[in-house]
């Protein structure tokens, strides 16, 4: 048994021996004031009615029929068959134990064959069937003699007193069952008491009265023995004032040692452990806690006395004495019987006055049992066959709240609120209430003047509320169970989104190592840096690739009457931005440059006949030069360069674009053949446009907004027409671009859709207007050539 020391309680102020000696002699008066007369809380005085079996002398050496010993006779683990049906076994054989966990031994009472390892009803309230090992004795009584293997030594260690109590099979022989070599402590010097129950408070019973009239000198060495083996330096024994023999045998055996005899009032529940601890020692012992917590140890004077015959003579428990009384009985006795006895045969020896058709009681009138069946066994812990005819069954009143169930209460608990709390259900209730400190001995119901069922309200409480704990127990169980599950599933996702992570970062890191490891691709075309302007860049770097070394020839170079490819792509800036900002400014210097010439024709004041004799003999060089120009910019858009054709197809702004310039080029062609050579200012128009000029179909927006240049052009060309001052020569060049322009369109299948009539404008207004709307289309045309080449970059990476 584990030992956890707590701290000592102080003895209780103790009562008064004039108190005492006052409630002895005023009880005659008033029954209540024997109370007065012990030191514990409460307590009753029942009718004890012990005369009946101690008449009659004590009976031994009866074998019956049949003895069924149950493989479960006390608390803990049944022991397991050692035996076989059909073996014959000698008095004190071992026939049973284990060592799963806390059990105890059992042997033969006598010799006989086993004629059955089988399930019978064993002596319980339930009612219930147990495996048992039946033998049927051959009234030999052969027997083991020193069964134990002892020596007659005394044990000088725990142990050693541990190994031969437990090989002896004895259990607490006072009603409780718990092995008692479970209930010895360990090590030496922890119990500094030893106290020995002798008080048998419960009517009736008078076994253990006859056993210390009979064998004291084995109780008081039986408990010396132990004082010895555990280093006890006290005992006292407590023995009920109604038991005068017994004192008088117990105090001449204890003479001269350290045995202490006490007489204790007659009072029921004297014989309880607490009960007894605080009348002999004044010590209260707290609830959850044992009597071995605080340095004692008490057992019964039937315990000591297994103890002795186990060291001292080797004998295993297989017997124990009995009490057979009871008001249906002739001659009550005692009985030293054989364990596996069944009741009905103890009884019938005592000459029942009536059949025993009724249920006899295991134990006494306040705490016994009624057995279901009277076949039942006697085992070690039955100490009393109690014989009571039914009576007439009062029936329960209300509760009165009279009291005297709380005045009783050797717990000093409150008896009338647990039995509201527990006919409610309210087992909460119950609980706080110290509920588990009741040791149902049955004062509340004995009191009682309703004739309320207390005890069995209690212990039904006790039963729900142990079920309960069980359902708490196990739901708690579940949801822990439930949690670990949660967090297992958690983890094994974590688990495994952290694998693919790392194998993610591991095939990244294999590619990022195998493109390290491999050289770069040659290529000319520069890659994606990111940005419309980048994505610009990389465009003109691929076009100036293209372009080769035309743009080191520069169209002012050529002469006036000669053929110029002016749709190669001639050098361009490094970036988007300054092909934007280049684009404009040669436009403006072109435009102003043809005012100028215009306005220096003017002055001239050519004839209508030499405007069109020049126009006439200009005709076929400006035919000549924008035949050539189309005839190379289909050619350049039929035959890309290398790079394009596989990696960079025109898309339809650059196609746009591309028709938009090669108009704007023919155009000033033109001019410039009908110019003189000294007009240089074009050269940088002329180098821009044919620089940005790339193949590609107009789309419909360029196309209808070039008809409306084409019609502009021609309105001022009539208006010009009609007046004097206006130069031949210039309108003969707004003819000749718009009738290229009017060409380039004849080709598309829009071409008709798209030429639509405008007003006569001013010429500075509709020069203005041509200049703001080919910088926005050339700006947003620039724009979404940016746009899809960062997205293609994007794509390929």
């Amino acid at each position: 048994m584990k030992y956890t020391p707590i701290a000592i309680p102080k003895p209780k102020k103790r009562k008064p021996k004039l108190l005492l000696w006052f409630g002895e002699i005023y009880s005659y008066l008033y029954p209540m004031a024997k109370r007065w007369t012990h030191h514990f809380h409460g307590g009753v005085f029942p009718k004890y009615n012990k005369e009946l079996s101690n008449s009659h002398p004590l009976k031994s050496d009866y074998i019956p029929q049949t003895l069924t010993l149950p493989l479960q006779q006390h608390v803990g683990v049944a022991a397991e068959p050692l035996v076989s049906v059909g073996e014959r076994v000698l008095k004190n054989q071992r026939i049973a134990d284990t060592d799963k966990g806390l059990s105890a031994p059992i042997h033969a009472p006598t010799s006989g064959i086993i004629t059955a390892i089988e399930n019978r009803v064993i002596p319980h309230v339930s009612g219930m069937s147990a495996p048992c090992i039946v033998i049927t004795p051959d009234f030999k009584d052969e027997a083991i003699h020193n069964a134990l293997a002892v020596n007659g030594e005394w044990p000088e260690t725990p142990d050693a007193l541990k190994t031969i109590v437990h090989n002896a099979g004895i259990v607490g022989m006072g009603g409780a069952g718990f092995p008692t070599f479970a209930k010895l402590p360990k090590k030496a010097g922890q119990i500094h008491t030893l106290l020995i129950n002798g008080a048998e408070c419960e009517p009736f019973i008078t076994c253990d009265d006859l056993l210390m009239q009979i064998k004291a000198q084995e109780i008081v060495q039986g408990a010396l023995i132990v004082a010895k083996a555990l280093g006890s330096t006290k005992a006292i024994c407590g023995i009920e004032s109604n038991k005068p023999q017994a004192i008088a045998a117990m105090k001449k055996a204890a003479q001269g040692t350290l045995v202490e005899i006490r007489k204790v009032p007659t009072v029921y529940p004297m014989g309880g452990q607490k009960q007894l601890t605080q009348e002999l020692t004044g010590i209260e012992i707290p609830a959850h806690a044992h009597a071995v917590d605080i340095g004692l140890l008490m057992m019964n004077v039937a315990t000591y006395t297994a103890i002795y015959q186990a060291v001292v003579h080797g004998n295993p428990l297989t017997s124990r004495f009995v009490t057979v009384s009871g008001l249906g009985l002739n001659e009550p006795y005692n009985i030293d019987t054989l364990l596996g006895t069944s009741f009905e045969d103890l009884a019938n020896q005592a000459k029942p006055k009536v059949a025993l058709d009724y249920p006899l009681i295991m134990g006494g009138p306040m705490m016994g049992v009624k057995m279901p069946n009277n076949q039942v066994p006697v085992i070690k812990t039955t100490n009393c066959v109690l014989a009571n005819p039914p009576e007439p069954v009062e029936e329960a009143l209300p509760c009165i709240r009279c009291g005297e169930c709380m005045d009783a209460c050797p717990i000093n608990l409150l008896p009338q609120q647990m039995y509201w709390y527990a006919r409610a259900e309210e087992y909460q209730q119950v609980e706080k209430l110290k509920i588990a400190d009741c040791i149902e001995c049955g004062c509340c119901s004995f009191v009682c003047p309703s004739h309320i069922p207390l005890v069995q309200y209690y212990r039904h409480a006790k039963a729900e509320i142990k079920i309960l704990k069980q359902e708490e127990k196990a739901t708690e169980l579940a949801k822990q169970r439930h949690e670990a599950k949660l967090a297992r599933i958690e983890r094994e996702q974590a688990e495994k989104e952290a694998r693919l992570k790392a194998k993610k970062e591991a095939v990244k890191q294999q590619a990022a190592d195998k493109a390290q490891a491999e050289p770069a691709p040659q290529s000319d075309k520069p890659k994606p840096a990111g940005g419309a302007a980048a994505a610009a860049a990389r465009a003109a770097a691929a076009r100036q690739k293209a372009a080769g070394k035309s743009h080191q020839h520069p169209v002012s170079d050529v002469a006036p009457g000669q053929a110029t490819d002016l749709t190669a792509p001639v050098s361009a800036p490094n970036t988007a931005e300054s092909v934007a900002t280049a684009v404009p400014s040669a436009r403006d210097k072109a435009i102003e440059a043809a005012k100028k010439r215009a306005a220096t024709k003017a002055a001239a004041a050519v004839t209508p006949s030499q405007t069109e004799e020049a126009s006439e003999s200009t005709t076929p060089s400006a035919i000549a030069v924008r035949k050539a120009a189309m005839a190379a910019a289909r050619q350049h858009t039929k035959t890309p360069n290398a790079e394009q054709s596989t990696a960079n197809e025109p898309t339809l702004v650059d196609k746009r674009q591309a028709a938009v310039e090669a108009a704007k080029a023919r155009a000033l062609a033109k001019k410039q053949a009908a110019a003189t050579p000294t007009e240089e200012a074009t050269e940088p128009s002329t180098q821009i446009m044919a620089e940005t000029a790339e193949p590609a179909e107009p789309s419909l927006v360029d196309k209808r907004q070039a008809a409306v240049e084409a019609a502009k052009a021609r309105a001022l060309a009539k208006k010009q027409a009609a007046s004097p001052t206006t130069s031949t020569p210039e309108v003969a060049e707004l003819l000749s671009s718009s009738a290229d322009v009017k060409a380039d369109l004849s080709d598309e299948p829009f071409a008709e859709s798209t030429a639509v009539e405008t007003p006569l404008m001013p010429t500075e207004s509709a020069a203005d207007k041509r200049k703001a709307a080919m910088a926005a289309a050339q700006q947003k045309a620039a724009e979404r050539k940016a746009a899809q080449l960062a997205k293609s970059a994007q794509e390929d990476a």
